[in-house]
């Protein structure tokens, strides 16, 4: 049990088919916990109890991927995410961040890339998680 993501084309209900894969990386989770709260203002989570906190789940529709989405990625994964540090979500792999931004710089300056180039491709991409 833990946090799964993925990234890659969406379908016209939002489903996300994986080109991505990330396993516990807490940092972007919350990144993207932000930007679903941004863009679903008024949808609830589909958690219970006292996990409500720790934001979207998987069958929530994810978030879609933006041209001014990626800028701020970008911007984040140069600071490190230092904006995104999570407090909390043990399934997340929250006690190993630090370590996991490291792991992952480089397939996330990839998929960074990747999506710049579907999104001037006129593509619909997005980003899940489940966990």
């Amino acid at each position: 049990m833990g946090l799964d993501q993925y990234a890659g084309f969406r379908d016209e209900e939002g489903n996300v088919k994986e080109e991505f894969y990330w396993r516990k990386h807490a940092r972007l989770q919350q990144f993207m916990a932000k930007e679903f709260e941004e863009q679903n203002k008024t949808t609830k989570h589909n958690t219970v109890n006292d996990l409500q906190h720790l934001g979207f789940n998987g069958g929530q529709g994810g978030v879609k991927i933006t041209k001014d989405l990626i800028e701020k990625l970008k911007e984040a994964i140069e600071s490190k995410y230092y904006d995104y540090f999570a407090p909390d979500g043990f399934f997340w792999g929250q006690q190993f961040q630090e370590e996991q931004v490291t792991e992952y710089a480089e397939q996330d300056q990839k998929f960074i890339n990747w999506c710049k180039d579907q999104l001037k491709e006129g593509q619909n991409i997005g980003y899940d998680c489940s966990w």
